[in-house]
C-alpha cells in the first residue's frame, strides 16, 4: 500500500516545479517587454527628429541633415541606425555603413515593429512609420541593438533564478514539515493501535483530525462491543456447552451400543477393545464439556438453554436451511430441572432435525403438567415402528437406529421424573410428533 504522506510530498514538489519555471518565464518575458517598450518610445522620438531633418531640393530630391540627428548616427556599427525610403531612393545612417535594412513600403500612419539582424550579427528592434511629407510618401525606420538592454536585464534574470530555486527549496522544505506536522495523528493513531495490541490501552484517542474521526469512533464501537461480550456471564458458555454435548451425546451413547451388538458376531478381543474404546471415549466426552454449574443458572434459566440449543442444530444442520420454531409461555413456576430438561429437548430436537424437510416445531404448553411437543415435517415413522416402540421392543436397523435411539433416551428421561412419551404423526407439519408429559418440579 502506497504512503498517503508520501503521494502527497510528491505531488506538492512536482507541483512547485511547475509553478517556479513557469513564474520564472512570465518574469522574463515581462522584464524584455518592458525594455522592448522603452526602446520603442526612445524610437518612435528618434524617427520624429529624422523626419525633420529632411529636406527637398530644387530637383524634388529628397536630402537628410545629418547636423540635425543624433552623433550617434554617424559612427559606424553604433547600434543606432535609421534609413529612408522614397520613391526608389534609400537614405541610410553612416552607422549601417553599406548594409541596407529589409523595410516594407508602409502607408501613411502605418507603423510595424521589426526584429532583423544588423551589422555584425546584431540583434535590431526596428521601428518603421509612413509619412508623407514634401508631397510625397516616406518610410523613416530607426533602428537599435537591444544586446546592450538584453546585457542589463541578464544580471536581474540570474540573480531571480537564484532566489527562485532558493525558495523552491525552502518551499519543498517547509511542505515536508506542515505533512509531518499534520500526519503526526496518524503516527499517534498507529502507535496507539499497537498499544492496543499489547494491551495497553483498551480505547483510541478521539482527539484526532476530522477526516478520520469516524474511523477511530468505528474502532472504538467495536473495542466496546468486545468488551462487553468478555465480561458477560459464563452463562453463554455455560449454554453453548450444555447444547454442544446434548448434540453430540447420542452419537456417543449409539457408539456404545456396538459392543454388545456385536459380541455374538466378533471373537472375545474385539468384544474388549470396544469397551476399553467406548470407555475413554466417554471420559474424553465428560472431561471436555464438564462445567461447574452455577446453581442461579440450572432451573432457572431453561428458556435460554434450549435457544442456544437450537442456535447450535441449526449451524449443523445449515445446508437444510431449518426454520425451528420455539414456543414456550412466560411463567414462573420451576421447571423440571434444566439439565434432564435440556437433554430430553437435546435428544428429540436432534431427531427431529435429522429428518426433518425444512421445518420443526418444539413448543411447551404449563398447566398442571409440563406438555413437550416435538414435530418435524420429515418421512415420521411406521405404524409399525410406533408399536415396537409403544411397546419398548426397540430393535435397531440402520435405517433409523439414530432416530429410535434417541426417543429411548427421552423415554428414559420422561420414565425417570415420572412422565411419559407419546407418538403421533404431526397435524400441522405432517412428519413425526413426540409429546412429552412431565410433573412439575
Amino acid at each position: 500500500m502506497k504512503s498517503l504522506q508520501r503521494r502527497l510530498s510528491v505531488a506538492l514538489v512536482i507541483s512547485l516545479i511547475i509553478i517556479f519555471p513557469t513564474l520564472w518565464w512570465l518574469t522574463d518575458s515581462t522584464m524584455q517587454d518592458i525594455a522592448e517598450k522603452h526602446v520603442v518610445s526612445h524610437l518612435a522620438q528618434e524617427a520624429e527628429s529624422v523626419l525633420a531633418a529632411t529636406q527637398a531640393d530644387k530637383t524634388g530630391k529628397i536630402t537628410l541633415e545629418t547636423k540635425q540627428t543624433s552623433p550617434t548616427y554617424l559612427q559606424p556599427f553604433s547600434g543606432q541606425y535609421y534609413q529612408l525610403h522614397s520613391d526608389g531612393e534609400v537614405i541610410r545612417s553612416r552607422s549601417l555603413w553599406d548594409m541596407e535594412l529589409a523595410i516594407p513600403d508602409l502607408a501613411e500612419g502605418e507603423k510595424r515593429r521589426l526584429y532583423l539582424s544588423g551589422p555584425r550579427q546584431q540583434s535590431l528592434l526596428v521601428m518603421a512609420y509612413g509619412y508623407n511629407r514634401h508631397d510625397r510618401p516616406l518610410v523613416v525606420a530607426v533602428a537599435e541593438d537591444l544586446s546592450p538592454t538584453l546585457a542589463f536585464i541578464k544580471p536581474f534574470q540570474s540573480r531571480f533564478m537564484l532566489i527562485a530555486l532558493v525558495m523552491l527549496l525552502l518551499l519543498i522544505i517547509v511542505q515536508i514539515i506542515i505533512l509531518n506536522s499534520v500526519f503526526q495523528p496518524f503516527k499517534r493513531i498507529k502507535r496507539q493501535v499497537n498499544a492496543l495490541e499489547q494491551g495497553e490501552v483498551d480505547r483510541l484517542d478521539t482527539d484526532v483530525p476530522k477526516e478520520v474521526s469516524p474511523l477511530v469512533e468505528a474502532i472504538n464501537w467495536l473495542l466496546d462491543g468486545l468488551d462487553a461480550q468478555e465480561q458477560q456471564p459464563v452463562q453463554l458458555s455455560h449454554n453453548y456447552l450444555n447444547a454442544l454435548k446434548h448434540v453430540i451425546k447420542p452419537p456417543v451413547a449409539e457408539l456404545q451400543q456396538l459392543p454388545d451388538e456385536k459380541t455374538g458376531q466378533s471373537g472375545p478381543d474385539t468384544y474388549h477393545s470396544l469397551q476399553a474404546q467406548n470407555a475413554d471415549a466417554e471420559h474424553v466426552f465428560e472431561s471436555a464439556f464438564w462445567v461447574d454449574p452455577d446453581p442461579s443458572i440450572i432451573g432457572s434459566d431453561i428458556e435460554r438453554e434450549i435457544l442456544t440449543l437450537i442456535n447450535v442444530l441449526e449451524s449443523m444442520y445449515q445446508e437444510k436451511n431449518l426454520d425451528i420454531t420455539f414456543i414456550m409461555p412466560q411463567t414462573d413456576v420451576l421447571l423440571t430441572g434444566s439439565e434432564d430438561m435440556l437433554e430430553l429437548s437435546g435428544n428429540l430436537l436432534k431427531n427431529a432435525c435429522k429428518w426433518a424437510q425444512s421445518k420443526v416445531r418444539l413448543s411447551v404448553e404449563i398447566d398442571q403438567t409440563i406438555h413437550l411437543s416435538i414435530e418435524d415435517d420429515g418421512p415420521g415413522i411406521s405404524e409399525t415402528g410406533m408399536i415396537d416402540l409403544a411397546q419398548q421392543n426397540i430393535v435397531l436397523d440402520q435405517a433409523t437406529s439414530g432416530y429410535l435411539l434417541g426417543l429411548t433416551t427421552a423415554r428414559l428421561i420422561a420414565q425417570q421424573h415420572g412422565g411419559q412419551l407419546k407418538l403421533r404423526q404431526s397435524d400441522d407439519l405432517g412428519g413425526h410428533c413426540v409429546e412429552v408429559v412431565l410433573p412439575l418440579a
